[in-house]
């Protein structure tokens, strides 16, 4: 198992992140370079994993990603992982709180974990770059549809920590109203918990990868990382919020 790590840009270190990657794309992909350091500017250090299945389909080994249930017992190894000094460049780092993010397939493998029963005590919380509700193909069928939103939701409101889903209005897995739409962010009737499980922020104009849309090949107005910014932005400021809970 390799982890990259990221130090925090600024100091003091707020965070140690361990970010997950996609289905299709490990995080040395174009999307998580354009991320990365903006998560460090906010005073997050970021540890970067591939799964097994990414790490050899990178060394010519092509692999199919596994279900997300199936990748669980290994976010479990990367995290016991993390509670070894080695991993972390933060004075102090047993100290430094654990949070969880993934984009698309592991944003999916992080909030099974967090709402799972045996959740890590020095796990804060969650972060989720583009949660995938739907997949397009099978959004052609009602049914299928209607099915896989609910299988892929309803235990978002069973989290056992704060998570924070970064959704683009234009996302094809399903928009940030469609989550809503959903019920994430919505705590369930005979919840006990003291916080809302997932808060659900929309990347105006934003798809799957964070992408803009073009005009007559033209960058609308509104610069092309916007979407990266707000959604770093918010991570920091809502990391932070915990904290201050």
């Amino acid at each position: 198992m390799t982890i990259s790590v990221y130090p925090a840009a600024t100091q003091p270190t707020r965070a140690r992140l361990l970010l997950l990657h996609g289905a299709g794309a490990s995080v040395q992909s174009a999307f998580f370079q354009q991320l990365i350091p903006l998560l460090t500017g906010g005073g997050i250090e970021v540890h970067a994993a591939n799964f097994a299945y990414m790490a050899k389909t990178m060394a010519g080994q092509r692999q199919v990603a596994p279900k997300a249930e199936k990748l669980l017992p290994e976010l479990t190894t990367m995290i016991e992982a993390l509670n070894q000094t080695e991993y972390s460049a933060a004075v102090g780092a047993e100290k430094v709180p654990l949070w969880l993010a993934g984009k698309s397939l592991g944003g999916r493998v992080i909030s099974l974990y967090l709402a799972g029963a045996e959740v890590a005590p020095q796990v804060a919380g969650g972060l989720v770059f583009g949660y995938p509700l739907c997949p397009p193909a099978k959004a052609k069928d009602p049914v299928k549809a209607a099915q896989v939103i609910l299988s892929r939701s309803s235990f978002l409101q069973q989290l056992q920590r704060p998570l924070l889903i970064c959704q683009g209005s234009r996302d094809a897995f399903g928009s940030a109203a469609d989550l809503q739409k959903a019920g994430v962010g919505q705590a369930a009737a005979d919840s006990s918990l003291d916080f809302v499980p997932a808060t659900v922020l929309e990347l105006a104009l934003a798809d799957h990868d964070f992408a803009l849309p073009k005009s007559r090949g033209r960058q609308t107005a509104t610069a092309p990382d916007a979407a990266f910014v707000q959604a770093a932005t918010a991570a920091a400021a809502f990391i932070r919020s915990q904290q201050a809970v």
